[in-house]
């Protein structure tokens, strides 16, 4: 039988001896890093559904046109009717991820304005021209619809990176009404109104990192131009943002938004075009589970 001394001085033992102690350490050093990343797994990560409301500090201009016989210039609302630059509206946005790398979201918001103005210059919308001198007003209603479909085509435990499909449904009126000549030389009150709904389609880009359990960083870009039966436009919707989890199912989020939208539009309800931004900041709140 071979003593404590004779077994430590045998090169199989030792070996056996070095090869449990590297195991031990490598068990003991990889089980705390197992336990903190589970512990610093970020809730979009794993959970279903979010759900954010939230304000949107809009810095809105407004060019809209409206063709009569020839076509018309566009109207810059803002300057011409003295439309407030920026006034807060609501945002609203659902997302499900109902597979491991797809998920379907829904956001909307909406602006109106309206005000009045002595005009500086005749200005035509459609078939009348609105007098130099009168007082006329003019207002815009719109509503943005954004249906998405996105692909996470990178994960990583703080990145994941998708691309997606979707599209912006723009539901837009405009008005003009005072004092006016029509094109057969009358003179009187007189309201023009254009409508429209328009599908615009897009692509989309986005990433977002998580550097804590608690925050998210990311940004988002969507993009596309093309022609559809009456409608030829393109759009830009760029968004970088910032989300933190309060708790786990409840956070805040702080956006700035980018919207650039222009179209030429020949439809029943209209026939003429517009240029329109929206830009500001966005605050949320969100709740994820």
């Amino acid at each position: 039988m071979l003593s404590d001394s004779q077994r430590i001085a045998n090169p199989s033992f030792r070996m056996r001896l070095n090869y449990h102690i590297l195991l031990l350490l490598a068990v003991f050093s990889f089980l705390p890093i197992q336990a903190q990343e589970e512990e610093e797994i970020h809730p979009f990560k794993e959970d279903r559904f979010l759900v954010e409301a939230g304000v949107f500090w809009v810095s809105r201009d407004f060019k809209i046109g409206a063709d009569g016989e020839v076509p018309n210039e566009e109207i810059d609302f803002n300057e011409t009717f003295g439309l407030s630059d920026t006034d807060p509206t609501y945002y609203f946005s659902f997302g499900w991820r109902f597979s491991k790398r797809w998920t379907v979201s829904l956001q909307s918001f909406g602006v109106s304005a309206s005000d009045g103005a002595v005009l500086e210059e005749d200005i035509e919308f459609e078939n009348i021209t609105f007098l130099e001198g009168s007082f006329v007003e003019g207002g815009v209603n719109f509503g943005l619809y954004r249906l998405y479909f996105e692909r996470l085509i990178l994960i990583r435990p703080r990145h994941e990176i998708t691309v997606g499909i979707g599209v912006h449904g723009l539901n837009i009126e405009a008005y003009v009404e005072g004092e006016a000549r029509t094109s057969e030389g009358e003179t009187g009150f007189q309201r023009r109104s254009v409508n429209g709904l328009l599908p615009l389609p897009n692509i989309g880009f986005s990433y977002k990192w998580f550097p804590h359990h608690r925050w998210m960083v990311g940004a988002n870009v969507d993009w596309f131009g093309l022609t559809i039966d009456e409608y030829s436009g393109g759009l830009w919707n760029i968004s970088p943002r910032v989300r933190f989890q309060i708790i786990e199912n409840f956070g805040v989020g702080l956006d700035y938004r980018l919207f650039d939208l222009n179209a030429r539009v020949d439809t029943e309800n209209w026939n003429g075009k517009f240029n329109m931004s929206f830009s500001g900041p966005l605050l949320t709140l969100h709740a994820n589970f």
